[in-house]
């Protein structure tokens, strides 16, 4: 059983989950969906940590941005309001930004990182296919459409540039587009910015012990940052995961909760 806690932050509060004993470790969701993305890792990790987890500004049942903010500033706070001097950090997507801008900034209070799918604040996009997306969710937003703006996240968020979403798990995609929809609906009044450092300038500063998971049917804008992070940061390791792209912790759970775990207590 999870302890349901709401955590004040500037302009604001995050809803936070926490369960489990043992050494810390935060989940850190992707962007447009929420914590619930964790649900197939809580009975893994809880059995040998403490597992946190939260919706970011702006994402599921958390407060809906009206000021700037910053994703590593809110994981702070998070960390000082539960007493926590250091965790691990799983992140995916942008929670995996969140994960890599708060080791920058304090490394002190990190363990060890996973990165699953992460793009980092300084990384340009350039794949065609992720662009188009963005630009069916621009018109999207344009026409107050929920459900086309819902479907083009799903396009790249879970299918990716290499399958149909009649390949991709019908209850992986579904799930995703819960998620998603349940934060457009709540949050598409925010008009706060989400700001961050400049962490891709900054890869040599990041010692933490790294994992960067990767599915292999992934953007290629986040393999050219994998890459890159495998190259310049002094403590990463790359793996990638066959057959999934964007989601690998909902389409291959167990080998995911395997390779978290593994690298824990590495």
């Amino acid at each position: 059983m999870m302890e349901q806690l709401i955590v004040p932050v500037p302009n604001g509060h995050l809803r936070v989950e926490r369960g489990g004993e043992g050494p810390p470790v935060v989940l850190l969701h992707s962007g447009l969906t929420s914590a619930g993305m964790w649900d197939p890792q809580l009975d893994a990790l809880a059995a040998e940590h403490t597992v946190i987890r939260y919706d970011a500004r702006s994402h599921g049942r958390s407060s809906t941005a009206h000021a700037d903010y910053r994703n590593d500033e809110d994981l702070l706070v998070v960390l000082d309001h539960l007493g926590i001097g250091s965790a691990s950090l799983v992140g995916n997507s942008m929670g995996g930004a969140t994960a890599a801008a708060f080791a920058l900034e304090h490394p002190d209070r990190v363990d060890r990182v996973v990165l699953a799918g992460a793009g980092v604040a300084g990384l340009e996009f350039r794949d065609e296919f992720l662009l188009g997306e963005y630009r069916r969710m621009d018109a999207a937003k344009e026409a107050m459409d929920a459900d086309a703006f819902v479907e083009a996240f799903l396009r790249f968020g879970v299918d990716g540039p290499h399958r149909q979403p009649s390949e991709v798990d019908p209850v992986v995609r579904e799930k995703c587009r819960l998620l998603a929809m349940e934060t457009v609906l709540a949050h598409h009044t925010a008009t706060g910015t989400m700001r961050s450092p400049d962490v891709l300038a900054n890869l040599e500063r990041i010692e933490a012990p790294t994992l960067v998971l990767m599915g292999e049917l992934e953007l290629s804008d986040l393999w050219r940052f994998a890459r890159e992070a495998q190259r310049r940061m002094p403590n990463a390791r790359l793996e990638s995961v066959a057959d999934c792209g964007h989601m690998v912790n909902l389409e291959r759970p167990e080998l995911f909760n395997a390779l978290v775990l593994e690298h824990l207590v590495r």
